[in-house]
Parts: C-alpha cells; structure tokens; sequence
C-alpha cells in the first residue's frame, strides 16, 4: 500500500495483513529511504525502492533501530542500491552481529540480513532542502531515535506513537524512558507524524499528547486500585481486560499484565521513578 504526504512516500509491507503492528512501513524522503520493513515484505519492499530509485536515486538509507520489522532488509539494499546505511550507534553492532529473536519474530517478520552501518550523526542532509535531527526516542527499544524536519514540523517516529492507547508491554520494553521519550517528542513544533507502523498521522502534536495522557492517566489509575487493595491482576482485568489473542500467539511476549505492573513500579519511591509520572 502506497503512502503520500507532500514529497514523503512511504510502503507499508508485512505478511498478516489483518493486523496493523504486524505491518511496518518505509518512508522516502529526499534522496533517503528510511528504514527498511520486515523481511517477510522483502519482495514489496524491493519493487517499491526499485520504482523509487527508478524516479530519482536513493542516495543513503537510514533505520532507527534494529528491530526486525525496521531493519530487516538493510543488508539486502545495501546490496541492491550500493548506498550507505547509517543507523543509531547503539545498534550497529547488533545490525552487523545479529541478535536473538522469539520465534513468533520469525515467523511473522523473517530473519534480518546482516549490515554494516554507519554511526548516525546529530543532523543528516536527505536532500532536498531537507535536513532531519536525531530525536532519542528509547523506551520501545534501547536504540530507537526518531527523525524531525523542523522546517515542515515533520517527526519519522519509527515506533514511538503506533497507537494512542498501548493495551501491551513486551518484555524488553521500559515504561519510564517511554513517557520520557513522548515528554522529549512533545516539545517539538509538530505537524506530521510519520509512524513506523500506524502510517502517517495528521495532528502529531495532539497524538502524541494524547499518548502521553493515557499512559501517565493509567499509571495513576492503576496505583489508587493498589492504594485501595486491588491485587495487580485485578487491576489489570479492570483496566485492560483479560490478556488477548496476542499474548498467547507471542507465548507472553506482549501482556497486558506487565504494563500494569511497569506503572505500578514507577509508583514506588526510589530515585528517579516518580518524575515520570507528572500530569502529562
């Protein structure tokens, strides 16, 4: 599916295409394609950056972090288009070595060639006239940055947004960088999101509000449960139901128990954990 917004073009690719987080999408801006979609999507992947390059080069490629769904064909343009990659330094060697992976990973993304990126710098050209700033944006994943073209109020969020109203955890995710990533983000004059998942979002600036206001809402209603003497499994089932489909296909990957347990431990007084949840 072809996606427009002004010069940005993006793809949206993935092998279950009933489920929108299982589906990734790849932004063109400029002479830069940023980031790469699952391996499953390889070959709507490659007609799309053929059909682009075809219509004026693609000069670089950017991922803003190593996730499979992001990533995972970087090694394969690299080779198809003969251009640098450049990624956030904290997964360069994760893109080069490879990582370790759930199995549902394989089976809906695929297993992600291997690249050999560049260290992405603070500002990068994309051509154009367009410029992007690296956002650190960590909280999904220890590496994730976004991209922000001030000049259009633009923000490529990679997996920042994808939903306003986030029912799931995964394991590796943190709660606290989360909300202070969407804190971070906030600040920016936004217009336009690009998300990594969702696709493009009209009034950025109030989806990510409005994100960043359930979380920290959550949060709140989840302690006064505890403070009254709820278990947080009962919080859970009040607040988000029992665990879904999604938890028992991912063997417990996502769960809807661990988000009510991540804002029921940012509630206790240790340093630095209760900064996070400031009304949004």
């Amino acid at each position: 599916m072809l996606l427009k917004h002004g010069p940005v073009r993006g793809i949206r690719s993935g092998r279950i295409r009933w489920s929108l987080n299982s589906q990734s999408v790849c932004y063109r801006l400029g002479d830069t394609l940023i980031d790469t979609g699952p391996p499953s999507g390889w070959r709507t992947i490659r007609r799309f950056v053929k059909e682009e390059h075809a219509r004026q080069p693609i000069r670089k490629i950017i991922v803003t972090h190593h996730h499979e769904d992001h990533a995972g064909n970087a090694g394969r343009l690299q080779n198809l288009l003969d251009v640098p990659v450049f990624a956030p330094s904290e997964c360069i060697d994760r893109l080069a070595d490879g990582f370790s992976m759930e199995l549902y990973r394989y089976i809906v993304w695929g297993r992600p060639s291997r690249v050999q990126a560049h260290p992405l710098p603070d500002q990068i050209s994309v051509g154009f006239g367009h410029e992007l700033q690296k956002v650190p944006a960590p909280g999904h994943a220890d590496d994730m940055v976004c991209l922000y073209e001030a000049k259009r109020g633009w923000l490529f969020s990679a997996d920042l947004y994808i939903t306003a109203r986030p029912q799931y955890l995964r394991y590796d995710e943190d709660l606290e960088q989360l909300v202070a990533s969407l804190r971070r983000v906030r600040e920016l004059s936004l217009d336009t999101v690009f998300c990594g998942h969702q696709g493009i979002v009209e009034h950025g600036a109030r989806a990510i509000k409005r994100k960043l206001h359930y979380l920290v809402s959550l949060c709140a209603r989840a302690c006064a449960l505890r403070e009254a003497g709820q278990s947080s499994e009962k919080i859970r089932d009040e607040l988000l139901g029992n665990e879904g489909l999604l938890y028992y296909v991912s063997r417990g990957d996502f769960a809807k128990q661990r988000l009510i347990d991540a804002c029921l431990d940012g509630s206790r007084e240790t340093p630095g954990r209760l900064a996070w949840q400031r009304a949004a």
